[in-house]
């Protein structure tokens, strides 16, 4: 693993995503979480998006066991859905990534549509990595209904038999997420930057801290080559992380900029907050 100068890290750079990653070391980033622009719905300002030479250069700076959340969609073309989210699978594997997992993002509910079936919007999250993944965190946040009840573990022989132990276990309070993550979205339910909204595509901040926790440790560094918003640099300094971002289309530079100094406040009076102070 290489690491990057201080000067690097914790900064938004005004820039096209390839031609940053390229002033970059190999095996640099441990974590990446983004949601590129895809189709026709998320606009960047009319800039190009080479997903071929973004995802190049993602394989290039990740770290051995470092992994890449890549959030995206299909969109409707002529009728059809591009199928464009399992061609970027494909190219990422051929690459070498891993696809360790693949979780869907379902985000509030959308507008009907007269010759399809209506229901949330949803996103697929690939988890991608380049060998074994070094960090697993897995959210623990589903109620069990059977809490607090004791049962015995269950053992599969070599036969394929499957037996049952004397020795038990009480149930947690809550088990492992599903593979379906629910962000409602809208005004304070995204974020509770207002200035944010100027930017077209928010991705939820609870999403962008779900990953950014998932898969890293604290005091790690995380990339988001699409930062837009800066919705992902936010929730890594607020989750004890470094950050690093880049965004070409400079209006939504600007509006990352400034939640990001008000996210620096407030990351400050947390950390004052945790101070133990001696008593005078």
């Amino acid at each position: 693993m290489n690491l990057l100068s201080f000067s690097m890290m914790n900064r938004l750079h005004l820039s096209d995503c390839v031609e940053g990653m390229r002033t970059l070391p190999d095996a640099c980033i441990p974590l990446t979480v983004t949601s590129p622009p895809y189709g026709n719905l998320r606009k960047y300002g009319g800039h190009p998006f080479n997903f071929e030479a973004v995802a190049q250069e993602l394989w290039r700076v990740t770290v051995p066991g470092g992994v890449v959340v890549w959030v995206v969609a299909d969109h409707i073309e002529d009728g059809s859905e591009t199928g464009a989210v399992c061609r970027q699978q494909l190219w990422f594997q051929d690459l070498g990534f891993r696809v360790h997992d693949k979780l869907v993002m379902s985000k509030s509910y959308r507008l009907p549509q007269k010759n399809r079936y209506h229901g949330d919007c949803l996103e697929f999250a690939f988890v991608m990595s380049k060998g074994k993944p070094r960090t697993i965190n897995l959210l623990r946040d589903k109620p069990n209904s059977t809490a607090g009840q004791c049962r015995p573990f269950a053992q599969m022989a070599s036969d394929g038999r499957r037996t049952i132990s004397p020795k038990v276990y009480a149930v947690s309070d809550y088990g492992v997420r599903g593979k379906v993550w629910y962000y409602p979205r809208g005004g304070q339910l995204t974020t509770d930057d207002r200035a944010a909204f100027d930017q077209t595509a928010l991705m939820p901040e609870a999403m962008a801290k779900d990953h950014i926790v998932s898969w890293s440790q604290p005091g790690e560094l995380v990339l988001d080559p699409f930062a837009g918003a800066g919705t992902t640099a936010k929730m890594a300094l607020l989750n004890h992380r470094r950050y690093l971002g880049f965004e070409v289309h400079k209006p939504y530079f600007e509006i990352a900029q400034r939640r990001l100094a008000e996210a620096r406040l407030k990351y400050r009076s947390i950390l004052e907050s945790k101070v133990i102070r001696p008593k005078v």
